[in-house]
C-alpha cells in the first residue's frame, strides 16, 4: 500500500511539474535607463509593447511605446509617442525637436512621459520653437526591429508635469542611457 501511495504521489508531482511548463515562451522583454544618473531596470509585463499604427489614408505614422512593470501602470513606467511620415527603421535617430504637421497642427516628433516609483509624472512634451524657455527634448533610435520585438535606445530631458510658472525655471530630470527590448504589435486603422 505504501508503494502505491508513493507512486501516486510521484505521478501527481510529475503532472504538476509538467503542467507548469509555459506553452508559449515569452522572451525577456525589458527597459532600462538612468534618471539623473541613478540606474533603473525593469522587466516588462504583458501590457508592455510597441504599437505601430498605420492609417491607410494618412501620411503620418504613429508608434506608441508602453513600458510598464508590475501591477500599477503609473509607477516605474514610460510611455513614448513617435510620429513619422515613413516606416520605422533601425539606425535612424528620431529627434523630438524636428516637428511634424498633423491635422494642420505642428507637433513634436517624440513625446515621452515617465512615471517614477511614487507615481509622479515627468514629461518631455513641448516644442522649444513654440514654447519660449522650454528645454524639453528627447531622442529615440531603433537598433534592431525583428519579428520577436524591437530593440532601441532613448534619452530625454523631462520636467515635472504638474509644475507651473516660467518654463525656463523648471527643474529638469535627465533620462539617459535608455535601452529597451519590447514586443511589436501592428495596427491598421
Amino acid at each position: 500500500m505504501k508503494i502505491i501511495k508513493n507512486i501516486l504521489l510521484l505521478a501527481i508531482l510529475l503532472i504538476v511539474l509538467t503542467s507548469c511548463k509555459d506553452d508559449d515562451p515569452r522572451p525577456d522583454y525589458y527597459y532600462r535607463f538612468k534618471v539623473n544618473g541613478v540606474q533603473k531596470e525593469f522587466r516588462a509585463n504583458k501590457d508592455s509593447g510597441i504599437v505601430f499604427l498605420d492609417a491607410p489614408n494618412s501620411i503620418n505614422k504613429i508608434i506608441f511605446f508602453t513600458m510598464v512593470t508590475g501591477a500599477d501602470p503609473e509607477k516605474n513606467a514610460i510611455v513614448i509617442s513617435l510620429r513619422s511620415t515613413e516606416e520605422a527603421e533601425s539606425g535612424i535617430e528620431y529627434k523630438m525637436q524636428e516637428p511634424l504637421t498633423v491635422n494642420n497642427t505642428i507637433v513634436p516628433r517624440i513625446s515621452i512621459v515617465y512615471f517614477d516609483e511614487n507615481g509622479k509624472t515627468f514629461g518631455a512634451t513641448l516644442l522649444q520653437s513654440l514654447n519660449p524657455g522650454a528645454r524639453d527634448d528627447a531622442r529615440l533610435k531603433f537598433t534592431q526591429i525583428t519579428t520577436e520585438g524591437s530593440y532601441g535606445e532613448f534619452q530625454a530631458i523631462a520636467f515635472d508635469m504638474s509644475a507651473t510658472g516660467d518654463l525656463g525655471s523648471r527643474q529638469e530630470l535627465l533620462i539617459t542611457d535608455g535601452e529597451f527590448f519590447m514586443p511589436n504589435f501592428v495596427s491598421l486603422l
